[in-house]
């Protein structure tokens, strides 16, 4: 279960009470993480235990970084208590605004794991997250080939700079995620289980509005040539041109510069 949102398998030693910092990639855009806070944010189960020492299997989502510290701190309580063979997942509390969670997981939220016998995990007291073992996860969800598409879709930065021949691919791409999506809804329309029917249906909504956004790029890119300019601004710097006149009337005979002078009268 969750093999597809998870890297693989990663074994880590615990000799001293460790701190482990959780915190989003800076690449990663929001669109991914909010579509993936149903899902647990990190995973750990207890392989070995001998007296202050452990050894943990850890697998976590592919947007997340872990930052090991050792600390000579020992937490007051404990929000899980696991032994060999056991486990617990890390989920965003529920009932919090995933912007909230968002925000949270950019600036990092610390794991306290000590081992005396057994293993310890504890969360800093302000984390909107919670630590659930893995015998009472009741959040399991095996989600279909289409829901990841999305989501893989959803979570890549686009560089709205790019020549509108790569824009007009990434905009037939998401079309292609957004006809699987709804292909699989309606094919499957009476058999999924409601939750996974519910969250196909918004990540269409944020895949529609990602492709209403690249599609207002891929236009403005066909009518200018810089997004930083309106399309009917004219391309030439008018304070340029004038400082190039005034080095031409500087340099150039007198008699000429009359002579422009007057056709430039006579013209008006």
């Amino acid at each position: 279960m969750h093999q597809h949102i998870f890297t693989q398998p990663i074994v880590s030693e615990i000799k001293q009470p460790t701190l482990l910092t959780l915190r989003l990639l800076e690449s990663v855009s929001d669109l991914l993480v909010l579509s993936s806070m149903t899902n647990p944010i990190v995973e750990f189960v207890v392989s070995q235990v001998n007296a202050t020492q452990a050894t943990l299997i850890v697998r976590h989502q592919p947007f997340i970084e872990l930052i090991y510290h050792d600390t000579q701190q020992v937490a007051d309580k404990y929000d899980q208590v696991r032994s060999i063979g056991q486990g617990t997942r890390l989920y965003p509390t529920m009932g919090i605004a995933p912007r909230v969670c968002i925000d949270q997981l950019r600036k990092g939220i610390t794991v306290d794991i000590q081992a005396d016998e057994h293993v310890y995990f504890s969360l800093e007291t302000l984390a909107r997250f919670e630590l659930i073992s893995l015998e009472q996860d009741l959040r399991i969800l095996s989600e279909p080939h289409a829901l990841v598409m999305a989501k893989a879709i959803l979570g890549r930065k686009f560089d709205y700079d790019e020549p509108s021949s790569m824009l007009a691919v990434h905009i037939s791409e998401l079309e292609q995620v957004r006809r699987d999506l709804r292909e699989y809804l309606k094919g499957e329309s009476g058999k999924i289980h409601p939750g996974v029917s519910t969250e196909l249906l918004k990540l269409d909504h944020l895949l529609q509005n990602k492709h209403q956004w690249l599609l207002r790029t891929y236009h403005q890119s066909l009518e200018r040539p810089n997004l930083g300019r309106s399309s009917n601004e004219q391309l030439c710097n008018i304070e340029q041109l004038q400082r190039k006149l005034d080095c031409f009337e500087l340099l150039a005979p007198k008699d000429v510069s009359d002579m422009v002078n007057k056709l430039s009268d006579d013209e008006m």
